[in-house]
C-alpha cells in the first residue's frame, strides 16, 4: 500500500502548494557523482570552451550554476567530501554536534586512524548514498586521489562494492575506474579529482599551474564522456552530477567566510536536464540565489549546496533520500524544464513512469535496519 499512497502524494503534491517536488528528469539508470577538488567556477569562466570543452559541454547540454555553496561551516576537503556522500553539513545549523543533532560530525582534515569511522566519531550511524545505492541492489564504486578517503570504505565498507583510492595520481585511478565498469556497469560510481587543489596550494588559485590542471581535468571529463558514448548500457541512459568542495584564493582556502573559498559550481548532465538552463532560475521557489553572501542553514532563502549532490543523484536513479540527511533531503532541487514541472502540476502522474525505483518498499531495508541508524 506504500505506493499508492507515495502515488498520490505526487499526485496532489502538484496541486497543493508546499509538498515537495521530485526532480523530474528522465530516470537514469547509471550516475557518476563527480567532485573537483579546489575548483573554482570562474576558472571555468576564465578559460572558455575552447580551454576546457567539457567543461562547457556540462554547461551548454545541461543545467548548472556557478554560485552554489560549500557546508557553511568548513571549507576544507575531507568535512565537505563528508557533507557531499551524506546530504549533512558538518554541524547542525546552529552550530551543534553529537549524536541527536543532524550534522555529520567529522570536523578532521587528515587521514582517519584506521577503525575509526563516521559512527564512531558522531555515537551513532551516518548513512550516505552507497548506503541507499547499494540496498537498492545497484553496484557501486568509489575512486579518488586522496589517502583520507580511506574514511568512506571504513565507514561503509559493506556498501562500496568497487573502490580505487591512490594520493595524488588521477590517470590509475581513472584507469581502475573504467576498467571496473567495463568488468560490471556501476548505478552510483563517486569520483574524485585532487589537481586543481594541488596546483593551488603549490602554485596559487588562478595562477597558471592552477588552470593548467583545470584543462587537465577537463581531458578525464572527456574520458568519462567518452565512455558514456561507446558503452552501450551508458548511452543515453547516465547522469552526471559535479561539484567541488571548496574554492581558493591565495595558496589556500582554509577561511570559510571568503566568497572563493565558500563559492562552487554545481553542474548536472543527462537525459532529460534542461540545456543551458540555470539552476535558480529552474529552482525559484526552493532555492534563492545568494549573490556573494553567505547564507546559513536556518536561513529563509537557502542556495544551493555541494552536499545536495548525494541526493540528487539518488532522486535522477529513482531512489529515496539518504536517511537522516537534511540537504535535498526533500528531493525537490528540480533539473528539467519548466514545462516538465506544469505537467506535475496538472496531475504528476508523470513522476509514477520516471520514478520506478522510489516505490520499492525493500529498497533501503539494509539502512533502516542498520543498529547505528537513528
Amino acid at each position: 500500500m506504500k505506493k499508492y499512497a507515495i502515488a498520490m502524494m505526487l499526485v496532489f503534491g502538484g496541486l497543493v502548494p508546499g509538498l515537495a517536488q521530485p526532480a523530474l528528469a528522465e530516470q537514469a539508470d547509471y550516475v557518476f557523482h563527480i567532485s573537483i577538488d579546489g575548483l573554482r567556477p570562474d576558472a571555468i569562466t576564465n578559460l572558455g570552451a575552447a580551454a576546457v570543452p567539457n567543461f562547457y559541454r556540462m554547461r551548454t547540454q545541461g543545467a548548472f550554476t556557478d554560485n552554489a555553496r560549500a557546508d557553511y561551516f568548513y571549507t576544507e576537503t575531507l568535512q565537505n567530501h563528508v557533507t557531499e556522500l551524506t546530504a549533512r553539513g558538518v554541524k547542525d545549523p546552529y552550530g551543534n554536534v553529537g549524536p541527536t543533532y543532524s550534522g555529520h560530525d567529522w570536523t578532521g582534515n587528515s587521514t582517519p586512524p584506521v577503525g575509526a569511522t563516521l559512527a564512531t566519531n558522531k555515537g551513532a550511524y551516518v548513512a550516505g548514498a552507497f548506503d541507499v545505492a547499494d540496498a537498492a541492489g545497484l553496484n557501486t564504486g568509489l575512486y579518488a586521489t586522496k589517502t583520507k578517503f580511506s574514511l568512506f570504505t571504513q565507514s561503509w565498507p559493506t556498501y562500496i562494492d568497487h573502490y580505487s583510492i591512490v594520493n595524488y595520481d588521477s590517470p590509475t585511478v581513472m584507469t581502475q575506474m573504467k576498467n571496473d565498469i567495463a568488468a560490471q556497469a556501476q548505478g552510483y560510481t563517486f569520483l574524485h579529482l585532487y589537481n586543481p587543489d594541488k596546483e593551488g596550494h603549490d602554485h596559487g588559485w588562478m595562477g597558471t599551474e592552477y588552470l593548467n590542471s583545470i584543462k587537465t581535468v577537463d581531458g578525464y571529463l572527456g574520458e568519462i564522456f567518452a565512455l558514456i558514448a561507446t558503452n552501450p548500457a551508458y548511452t543515453g541512459n547516465t547522469a552526471i552530477v559535479l561539484t567541488a568542495d571548496h574554492g581558493g584564493t591565495g595558496t589556500g582556502h582554509g577561511t570559510e567566510t571568503v566568497l572563493e573559498n565558500y563559492r562552487v559550481p554545481f553542474y548536472v548532465w543527462g537525459p532529460g536536464v534542461t540545456a543551458g538552463a540555470d539552476l535558480y532560475a529552474l529552482n525559484p521557489t526552493t532555492r534563492t540565489a545568494p549573490g556573494t553572501a553567505r547564507p546559513t542553514y536556518y536561513a529563509a532563502g537557502q542556495p544551493i549546496h555541494n552536499g545536495e549532490a548525494s541526493n540528487l543523484a539518488l532522486d535522477l536513479l529513482g531512489l529515496g533520500p539518504i536517511p537522516g540527511s537534511s540537504l535535498d533531503s526533500l528531493q525537490n532541487l528540480a533539473v528539467p524544464e519548466p514545462a516538465t514541472l506544469g505537467l506535475l502540476a496538472l496531475g504528476g502522474l508523470l513522476a509514477l513512469r520516471r520514478r520506478g525505483r522510489l516505490f520499492d518498499g525493500g529498497a533501503r531495508s539494509r539502512v533502516a535496519s542498520n543498529p547505528w541508524h537513528v
